[in-house]
Protein backbone atom coordinates (compact mmCIF):
# COMPACT_ATOMS: atom_id res chain seq x y z
CA UNK A 1 0.00 0.00 0.00
CA UNK A 2 2.83 2.44 0.84
CA UNK A 3 4.30 1.94 -2.65
CA UNK A 4 0.93 2.91 -4.09
CA UNK A 5 0.98 6.02 -1.88
CA UNK A 6 4.37 6.97 -3.32
CA UNK A 7 3.20 6.49 -6.92
CA UNK A 8 0.02 8.49 -6.37
CA UNK A 9 1.93 11.29 -4.64
CA UNK A 10 4.46 11.53 -7.48
CA UNK A 11 1.53 11.72 -9.87
CA UNK A 12 -0.10 14.46 -7.76
CA UNK A 13 3.03 16.63 -7.61
CA UNK A 14 3.65 16.25 -11.35
CA UNK A 15 -0.02 16.92 -12.13
CA UNK A 16 0.01 20.14 -10.09
CA UNK A 17 3.19 21.31 -11.82
CA UNK A 18 1.92 20.64 -15.33
CA UNK A 19 -1.49 22.06 -14.44
CA UNK A 20 0.24 25.36 -13.70
CA UNK A 21 1.79 25.45 -17.18
CA UNK A 22 -1.53 24.35 -18.73
CA UNK A 23 -3.69 27.00 -17.02
CA UNK A 24 -1.20 29.78 -17.79
CA UNK A 25 -1.00 28.70 -21.44
CA UNK A 26 -4.78 28.58 -21.82
CA UNK A 27 -5.19 32.00 -20.18
CA UNK A 28 -2.55 33.36 -22.56
CA UNK A 29 -4.39 32.10 -25.64
CA UNK A 30 -1.69 29.53 -26.48
CA UNK A 31 -2.87 26.35 -28.22
CA UNK A 32 -2.22 23.25 -26.11
CA UNK A 33 -2.10 20.03 -28.12
CA UNK A 34 -1.45 17.62 -25.24
CA UNK A 35 -1.55 17.60 -21.45
CA UNK A 36 0.13 14.41 -20.31
CA UNK A 37 1.17 12.95 -16.96
CA UNK A 38 3.95 10.35 -17.00
CA UNK A 39 5.96 8.82 -19.83
CA UNK A 40 5.72 5.66 -21.88
CA UNK A 41 2.58 3.95 -23.23
CA UNK A 42 -0.70 5.74 -22.55
CA UNK A 43 -3.06 4.02 -20.10
CA UNK A 44 -5.67 6.74 -20.61
CA UNK A 45 -6.05 9.10 -23.53
CA UNK A 46 -8.91 11.38 -24.55
CA UNK A 47 -9.16 14.42 -26.81
CA UNK A 48 -11.37 17.27 -25.64
CA UNK A 49 -11.47 20.24 -27.96
CA UNK A 50 -7.97 20.96 -29.26
CA UNK A 51 -6.20 19.16 -26.38
CA UNK A 52 -5.38 15.48 -25.86
CA UNK A 53 -5.37 14.52 -22.16
CA UNK A 54 -3.22 11.48 -21.35
CA UNK A 55 -1.98 9.47 -18.37
CA UNK A 56 1.06 7.32 -19.17
CA UNK A 57 2.58 4.27 -17.53
CA UNK A 58 5.65 5.73 -15.79
CA UNK A 59 4.71 8.45 -13.22
CA UNK A 60 8.09 10.22 -13.33
CA UNK A 61 7.28 13.29 -15.39
CA UNK A 62 4.76 15.04 -17.54
CA UNK A 63 4.41 17.59 -20.29
CA UNK A 64 2.21 20.32 -21.69
CA UNK A 65 2.71 20.25 -25.45
CA UNK A 66 2.03 23.75 -26.73
CA UNK A 67 1.97 25.00 -30.30
CA UNK A 68 5.55 25.82 -31.26
CA UNK A 69 5.93 27.40 -34.69
CA UNK A 70 9.60 26.34 -34.78
CA UNK A 71 8.63 22.66 -34.70
CA UNK A 72 6.91 20.37 -37.19
CA UNK A 73 3.08 20.41 -36.98
CA UNK A 74 1.34 17.45 -35.29
CA UNK A 75 0.16 14.65 -37.57
CA UNK A 76 -3.51 15.70 -37.34
CA UNK A 77 -2.78 19.33 -38.34
CA UNK A 78 -2.83 20.40 -42.00
CA UNK A 79 0.65 21.81 -42.80
CA UNK A 80 -1.02 24.43 -45.01
CA UNK A 81 -2.74 25.81 -41.89
CA UNK A 82 0.42 25.79 -39.78
CA UNK A 83 1.04 29.41 -38.78
CA UNK A 84 1.98 31.43 -35.73
CA UNK A 85 -1.59 31.96 -34.51
CA UNK A 86 -1.96 30.44 -31.05
CA UNK A 87 1.74 29.57 -30.83
CA UNK A 88 3.96 30.08 -27.79
CA UNK A 89 6.09 32.49 -29.82
CA UNK A 90 3.10 34.71 -30.68
CA UNK A 91 2.14 35.28 -27.04
CA UNK A 92 3.30 38.44 -25.28
CA UNK A 93 6.64 38.27 -23.49
CA UNK A 94 5.09 38.51 -20.03
CA UNK A 95 2.58 35.74 -20.89
CA UNK A 96 5.41 33.45 -22.00
CA UNK A 97 7.29 34.14 -18.77
CA UNK A 98 4.12 33.40 -16.77
CA UNK A 99 3.66 30.08 -18.60
CA UNK A 100 7.31 29.20 -17.92
CA UNK A 101 7.26 29.80 -14.17
CA UNK A 102 3.63 28.74 -13.52
CA UNK A 103 4.55 25.10 -12.80
CA UNK A 104 6.94 26.07 -10.02
CA UNK A 105 4.46 28.60 -8.61
CA UNK A 106 1.78 25.90 -8.48
CA UNK A 107 4.12 23.48 -6.69
CA UNK A 108 4.87 26.16 -4.09
CA UNK A 109 1.15 26.85 -3.60
CA UNK A 110 0.53 23.10 -3.36
CA UNK A 111 3.12 22.87 -0.57
CA UNK A 112 1.44 25.74 1.30
CA UNK A 113 -2.00 24.13 1.02
CA UNK A 114 -0.75 20.74 2.26
CA UNK A 115 0.90 22.38 5.29
CA UNK A 116 -2.27 24.38 5.97
CA UNK A 117 -4.37 21.20 5.91
CA UNK A 118 -1.98 19.54 8.37
CA UNK A 119 -2.15 22.56 10.68
CA UNK A 120 -5.94 22.89 10.37
CA UNK A 121 -6.57 20.69 13.42
CA UNK A 122 -3.76 22.22 15.51
CA UNK A 123 -4.65 24.78 18.20
CA UNK A 124 -1.15 25.89 19.25
CA UNK A 125 1.99 26.46 17.17
CA UNK A 126 5.59 27.21 18.29
CA UNK A 127 7.10 30.62 17.58
CA UNK A 128 10.71 31.83 17.68
CA UNK A 129 10.09 34.21 20.60
CA UNK A 130 12.00 33.49 23.81
CA UNK A 131 9.94 33.00 26.98
CA UNK A 132 12.84 32.13 29.25
CA UNK A 133 15.91 29.98 29.75
CA UNK A 134 16.99 26.77 31.42
CA UNK A 135 18.37 26.98 34.95
CA UNK A 136 22.02 27.99 34.77
CA UNK A 137 21.84 29.31 31.19
CA UNK A 138 25.05 31.35 30.80
CA UNK A 139 23.89 34.03 28.35
CA UNK A 140 20.82 35.40 30.09
CA UNK A 141 21.13 39.13 29.55
CA UNK A 142 22.77 38.77 26.17
CA UNK A 143 19.57 37.05 25.11
CA UNK A 144 16.44 38.21 26.88
CA UNK A 145 12.93 36.89 27.41
CA UNK A 146 10.71 38.45 24.76
CA UNK A 147 13.43 38.44 22.08
CA UNK A 148 12.14 37.25 18.70
CA UNK A 149 14.88 35.39 16.82
CA UNK A 150 15.10 36.89 13.32
CA UNK A 151 18.14 35.04 11.97
CA UNK A 152 21.00 32.80 13.05
CA UNK A 153 24.12 33.27 10.93
CA UNK A 154 22.79 33.13 7.35
CA UNK A 155 19.58 31.29 8.23
CA UNK A 156 16.51 33.53 8.26
CA UNK A 157 13.95 32.36 10.81
CA UNK A 158 10.66 31.97 8.98
CA UNK A 159 9.28 29.45 11.50
CA UNK A 160 10.44 27.94 14.79
CA UNK A 161 12.15 24.99 13.04
CA UNK A 162 14.62 27.42 11.45
CA UNK A 163 16.02 28.17 14.92
CA UNK A 164 16.96 24.51 15.28
CA UNK A 165 18.37 24.46 11.72
CA UNK A 166 20.50 27.56 12.31
CA UNK A 167 21.85 26.31 15.62
CA UNK A 168 22.69 22.85 14.26
CA UNK A 169 24.42 24.16 11.11
CA UNK A 170 26.58 26.52 13.16
CA UNK A 171 27.38 24.03 15.90
CA UNK A 172 30.89 24.42 17.33
CA UNK A 173 31.36 28.03 16.16
CA UNK A 174 30.22 31.40 17.55
CA UNK A 175 26.82 32.53 16.26
CA UNK A 176 25.72 35.86 14.84
CA UNK A 177 22.14 36.15 16.04
CA UNK A 178 19.70 38.90 15.04
CA UNK A 179 16.80 39.45 17.42
CA UNK A 180 13.84 41.80 17.42
CA UNK A 181 13.71 43.43 20.86
CA UNK A 182 11.10 46.06 21.75
CA UNK A 183 10.40 46.58 18.06
CA UNK A 184 14.05 47.07 17.07
CA UNK A 185 16.46 44.67 15.38
CA UNK A 186 19.61 44.00 17.36
CA UNK A 187 22.61 42.02 16.10
CA UNK A 188 24.40 39.90 18.69
CA UNK A 189 27.89 39.06 17.41
CA UNK A 190 29.97 36.00 18.29
CA UNK A 191 27.46 34.43 20.65
CA UNK A 192 29.03 31.39 22.35
CA UNK A 193 26.22 28.89 22.60
CA UNK A 194 26.43 25.13 22.79
CA UNK A 195 24.11 22.31 23.87
CA UNK A 196 24.51 20.76 27.30
CA UNK A 197 22.46 18.87 29.86
CA UNK A 198 20.63 21.36 32.06
CA UNK A 199 18.89 20.54 35.36
CA UNK A 200 15.59 18.82 34.69
CA UNK A 201 16.58 17.58 31.22
CA UNK A 202 18.00 14.20 30.25
CA UNK A 203 19.58 15.13 26.93
CA UNK A 204 21.70 18.07 25.71
CA UNK A 205 19.81 21.23 24.73
CA UNK A 206 20.68 24.84 24.03
CA UNK A 207 18.76 26.05 27.07
CA UNK A 208 16.33 28.28 25.18
CA UNK A 209 12.59 28.17 25.88
CA UNK A 210 10.20 29.37 23.20
CA UNK A 211 6.58 30.41 23.18
CA UNK A 212 3.67 28.34 21.95
CA UNK A 213 0.78 30.49 20.83
CA UNK A 214 -2.88 29.76 20.24
CA UNK A 215 -3.51 30.42 16.56
CA UNK A 216 -6.45 31.55 14.44
CA UNK A 217 -7.08 30.39 10.87
CA UNK A 218 -5.35 33.52 9.57
CA UNK A 219 -2.32 32.72 11.76
CA UNK A 220 -2.24 29.21 10.29
CA UNK A 221 -2.31 30.57 6.73
CA UNK A 222 0.61 32.92 7.49
CA UNK A 223 2.52 30.17 9.29
CA UNK A 224 1.97 27.77 6.36
CA UNK A 225 3.33 30.32 3.86
CA UNK A 226 6.34 30.97 6.11
CA UNK A 227 6.86 27.22 6.48
CA UNK A 228 6.98 26.87 2.69
CA UNK A 229 9.53 29.70 2.48
CA UNK A 230 11.51 27.85 5.15
CA UNK A 231 11.52 24.76 2.90
CA UNK A 232 12.65 26.95 -0.01
CA UNK A 233 15.50 28.33 2.11
CA UNK A 234 16.49 24.80 3.12
CA UNK A 235 16.72 23.78 -0.55
CA UNK A 236 18.86 26.84 -1.34
CA UNK A 237 21.09 26.16 1.67
CA UNK A 238 21.57 22.52 0.61
CA UNK A 239 22.65 23.64 -2.88
CA UNK A 240 24.99 26.23 -1.37
CA UNK A 241 26.59 23.62 0.90
CA UNK A 242 26.99 21.30 -2.08
CA UNK A 243 28.74 24.06 -4.08
CA UNK A 244 31.06 24.83 -1.15
CA UNK A 245 31.97 21.18 -0.58
CA UNK A 246 30.20 21.12 2.80
CA UNK A 247 27.87 18.42 1.46
CA UNK A 248 28.43 15.65 -1.08
CA UNK A 249 26.60 14.78 -4.29
CA UNK A 250 26.08 11.29 -2.87
CA UNK A 251 23.78 12.89 -0.26
CA UNK A 252 21.26 13.88 -2.96
CA UNK A 253 17.97 11.99 -2.98
CA UNK A 254 16.24 10.95 -6.20
CA UNK A 255 12.84 9.46 -7.01
CA UNK A 256 13.68 6.03 -5.54
CA UNK A 257 14.91 7.58 -2.30
CA UNK A 258 11.91 9.91 -2.11
CA UNK A 259 9.51 7.01 -2.71
CA UNK A 260 11.20 5.03 0.07
CA UNK A 261 11.02 8.01 2.44
CA UNK A 262 7.34 8.53 1.65
CA UNK A 263 6.67 4.84 2.35
CA UNK A 264 8.51 4.91 5.69
CA UNK A 265 6.76 8.07 6.83
CA UNK A 266 3.36 6.72 5.78
CA UNK A 267 3.91 3.76 8.10
CA UNK A 268 4.61 6.12 11.02
CA UNK A 269 2.06 8.88 10.46
CA UNK A 270 0.01 10.22 7.57
CA UNK A 271 0.59 13.77 8.82
CA UNK A 272 4.35 13.14 8.80
CA UNK A 273 4.14 11.73 5.28
CA UNK A 274 2.14 14.70 3.95
CA UNK A 275 4.51 17.18 5.62
CA UNK A 276 7.34 15.52 3.69
CA UNK A 277 5.25 15.70 0.50
CA UNK A 278 4.87 19.46 1.07
CA UNK A 279 8.64 19.67 1.45
CA UNK A 280 9.15 17.80 -1.83
CA UNK A 281 6.61 20.00 -3.65
CA UNK A 282 8.41 23.18 -2.54
CA UNK A 283 11.80 21.65 -3.36
CA UNK A 284 10.56 20.80 -6.85
CA UNK A 285 9.48 24.42 -7.19
CA UNK A 286 13.02 25.52 -6.26
CA UNK A 287 14.86 22.97 -8.43
CA UNK A 288 12.75 23.73 -11.50
CA UNK A 289 13.63 27.42 -11.26
CA UNK A 290 17.39 26.82 -11.22
CA UNK A 291 19.00 28.56 -14.24
CA UNK A 292 19.83 25.27 -15.94
CA UNK A 293 18.96 24.85 -19.64
CA UNK A 294 16.10 22.41 -20.07
CA UNK A 295 14.50 23.36 -16.75
CA UNK A 296 11.91 26.11 -16.29
CA UNK A 297 14.58 28.38 -14.79
CA UNK A 298 16.72 27.94 -17.89
CA UNK A 299 13.78 28.86 -20.10
CA UNK A 300 13.14 31.95 -17.97
CA UNK A 301 16.78 32.99 -18.44
CA UNK A 302 16.33 32.62 -22.22
CA UNK A 303 13.32 34.93 -22.04
CA UNK A 304 15.27 37.48 -20.01
CA UNK A 305 18.06 37.41 -22.61
CA UNK A 306 15.41 37.95 -25.30
CA UNK A 307 14.08 40.95 -23.36
CA UNK A 308 17.56 42.47 -23.06
CA UNK A 309 18.48 41.76 -26.72
CA UNK A 310 15.00 42.82 -27.90
CA UNK A 311 14.87 39.77 -30.13
CA UNK A 312 14.54 36.01 -29.59
CA UNK A 313 17.52 33.69 -29.44
CA UNK A 314 17.96 31.67 -32.65
CA UNK A 315 15.71 28.59 -32.13
CA UNK A 316 18.52 26.32 -33.36
CA UNK A 317 20.92 27.50 -30.65
CA UNK A 318 18.18 27.55 -28.04
CA UNK A 319 17.47 23.89 -28.80
CA UNK A 320 21.16 22.97 -28.62
CA UNK A 321 21.46 24.65 -25.22
CA UNK A 322 18.27 23.01 -23.94
CA UNK A 323 19.33 19.54 -25.12
CA UNK A 324 22.71 19.95 -23.41
CA UNK A 325 20.98 20.97 -20.18
CA UNK A 326 18.54 18.05 -20.39
CA UNK A 327 21.45 15.65 -20.96
CA UNK A 328 23.10 17.01 -17.80
CA UNK A 329 19.85 16.61 -15.84
CA UNK A 330 19.48 13.01 -17.08
CA UNK A 331 23.04 12.18 -16.01
CA UNK A 332 22.29 13.63 -12.57
CA UNK A 333 19.02 11.67 -12.44
CA UNK A 334 20.85 8.39 -13.15
CA UNK A 335 23.52 9.28 -10.57
CA UNK A 336 21.10 10.03 -7.72
CA UNK A 337 18.96 7.00 -8.60
CA UNK A 338 22.04 4.79 -8.40
CA UNK A 339 22.89 6.29 -4.98
CA UNK A 340 19.30 5.75 -3.81
CA UNK A 341 19.50 2.06 -4.71
CA UNK A 342 22.91 1.66 -3.06
CA UNK A 343 21.59 3.24 0.15
CA UNK A 344 18.53 0.99 0.11
CA UNK A 345 20.68 -2.14 -0.33
CA UNK A 346 23.15 -1.02 2.36
CA UNK A 347 20.47 0.12 4.79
Amino acid sequence: MTVIYAILIFGLIIFVHELGHFIAAKLSGITVYEFTIGFGPAIFKKKIGETVYAVRLLPVGGAVMMKDINEEPPEDVDPAEWNSKGSFQEARWFSRLAVTIAGSVMNFICGVLIILIIYSSITFLPYATLTGFAEGFPLEGTLQAGDEIVSINDIHVFVYDDVTLGLQLGLGEPYDIVVRRNGEKITLKDVQLEPKVYPGSESPRFGLDFTRREVSFGDKVKYSVNNAFSFFQSAFKSLSMLAKGQAHASDLMGTVGIANEISQRAERSMADMWYFVAYIAVNLSFVNMLPIPGLDGGKAIMLLIELIRRKPIDPKWENYISYAGLALVMVLFVFVTYNDIVRLIAG
